[in-house]
């Protein structure tokens, strides 16, 4: 079954759902340029997913960009008064996808600068092309990443590289991101999009109950303390192995077949 559902207003963002991979789409052409009507579309996709949705997909209908950053033009004229909600509204529509309770990928072929990058980094897996360019080159024109970007960057990469891209601009190829842990898949140029949906399928299949699970105590890893942390696994791991999906994936492995998650879980 596939859905494909459009925001009301200008169908700058589509998501299409099928064999529960939801495909959120940005078709903002020519860069995918943030505006708050924009922000406001991609944010309502993520919410629109229901519960049969088991992995989400971001990626651009527009060729050889995923997406270009904030509408600088638009700030240098706009109060901050009015620039001030917008920041708030690019922190909510990007950390959406990093509660959500299933995995969320980033499919990156071209640019994915400023904004961009924010919102890929909110994503669970990045899967980007050789030649990709990713960067926060902010602080070059006198800002500072202000959706997510100073966090989830040092989060990713560490504090070395990260002070190195936010301070001076420096943009990373696909590869080099590769290299240095900005994104965990590498591609060739053009297939970005069908190696992340293929994760994302794979995923799909899996155990939801302890997907979901690994994903809540890995975000939460880098803001507390061990104790705290090794507590929650003790907690979370008790949860899961009560699971109807669990049980199929022991049996499975002791019984030497390929586990059927989906049938386990009712799903």
């Amino acid at each position: 079954m596939r859905l494909n559902h459009r925001m009301s207003g200008e169908p700058r963002v589509s998501v299409q759902l099928e064999d529960g991979v939801a495909r959120l789409v940005l078709g903002r052409p020519p860069v995918n340029q943030f505006d708050a009507p924009f922000l406001a579309e991609i944010l309502a996709g993520m919410r629109s997913l229901d519960a049969g949705t088991r992995a989400v997909v971001v990626v651009s209908a527009v060729p050889r960009m995923f997406a270009a950053g904030g509408d600088i033009p638009w700030m240098a004229a706009a109060t901050i008064e009015e620039q001030l909600p917008f920041v708030e509204l690019c922190q909510e529509t990007y950390s959406a996808f990093e509660r959500h309770s299933c995995p969320t990928l980033a499919a990156i072929d071209g640019p994915c600068l400023g904004g961009g990058l924010e919102l890929a980094l909110a994503c669970d897996i990045r899967v980007a092309g050789r030649s990709a360019s990713l960067g926060l080159p902010e602080a070059t024109i006198g800002l500072i990443a202000g959706a997510g970007g100073t966090q989830r960057l040092v989060r990713a990469v560490g504090q070395g590289i990260a002070r190195d891209m936010l301070l001076t601009g420096r943009r990373l190829t696909g590869a080099e991101a590769g290299a240095l842990g900005l994104v965990s898949r590498v591609v060739a140029d053009g297939e970005a999009e069908a190696e992340a949906v293929a994760i994302a399928r794979a995923l799909a299949d899996g155990p939801a109950e302890a997907i979901a699970a690994t994903k809540r105590l890995a975000v939460a890893a880098s803001e507390i303390d061990l104790e705290t942390g090794l507590r929650r696994e003790r907690a979370e791991w008790a949860e899961v192995r009560r699971s109807a999906a669990t049980q199929e994936g022991l049996e499975a492995f002791a019984e030497k077949r390929r586990p059927d998650f989906r049938r386990a879980s009712g799903g």
